[in-house]
């Protein structure tokens, strides 16, 4: 704005009769310099708005891709209801993300340790069935991880290690959720904890660990 001024200011070689006033020129100029930085303030933003909307799209393919692939979904009405409350909360964790990713990791982290105790009201552990869980629930957080990485990239949307773990969980705390459904014995409580549970923060600690190898990309202008 200074260069501006300075650029409208008057020549002293020119009569100032011969001058336009300043007040006539200067103010059709600033009125499209101050829209030029409303444009340029507002379009991180709108960046950020789609890229918030890729990541619930991205989450809800997480919990879809368990029930694709689950070995025993079965449609059951309480059973639903919890997977998609739990589901809920990982998509509202999503909010959290870029400014509070640490209070994201701990709600995934926290809510899918009690879905795991709270649903565990048989013994049992399954090992055969719990390795193919925890897989799924690794790819399922790595469809997702994938998909906001490269959203990101595209929209000039930067992550530090953090928000990049708190999208790893948001995607763990969906798989977990779509695995109550397709899981073939999602009541067996050691079962839960150590590959329902176990997964979701394997699948956390991988995604704060792929950041460190996942090459960086500047931002588009």
């Amino acid at each position: 704005m200074a260069m501006l001024r300075r650029e409208l200011s008057p020549s002293p070689s020119v009569p100032m009769s011969t001058m336009p006033m300043s007040t006539t020129t200067g103010e059709p100029v600033g009125r499209a310099a101050r829209s030029a930085i409303e444009i340029e303030g507002k379009a991180p933003e709108a960046a950020s708005r789609r890229l918030a909307w890729v990541t619930v799209g991205a989450a809800a393919v997480a919990w879809l891709f368990q029930l694709m692939v689950g070995g025993g979904f079965e449609l059951d009405v309480d059973c639903a209801a919890v997977s998609l409350g739990v589901l809920t909360i990982a998509i509202g964790s999503i909010t959290l993300i870029r400014k509070r990713p640490r209070l994201a990791i701990a709600v995934a982290v926290a809510t899918s340790g009690l879905l795991a105790y709270v649903s565990g009201t048989a013994a049992g552990f399954e090992p055969g069935i719990g390795i193919r869980c925890t897989f799924r629930e690794l790819w399922g957080t790595g469809i997702m991880w994938t998909i906001v990485m490269v959203a990101g990239r595209r929209t000039g949307v930067t992550f530090n290690r953090w928000n990049a773990t708190a999208v790893a969980a948001a995607g763990a705390l969906a798989t977990h959720a779509g695995q109550h459904l397709a899981c073939k014995v999602p009541h067996s409580e050691a079962h839960l904890l150590v590959f329902h549970f176990g997964g979701v923060v394997l699948a956390i600690l991988l995604g704060a660990a792929s950041f460190r190898v996942w090459p960086a990309m500047p931002a588009r202008t």
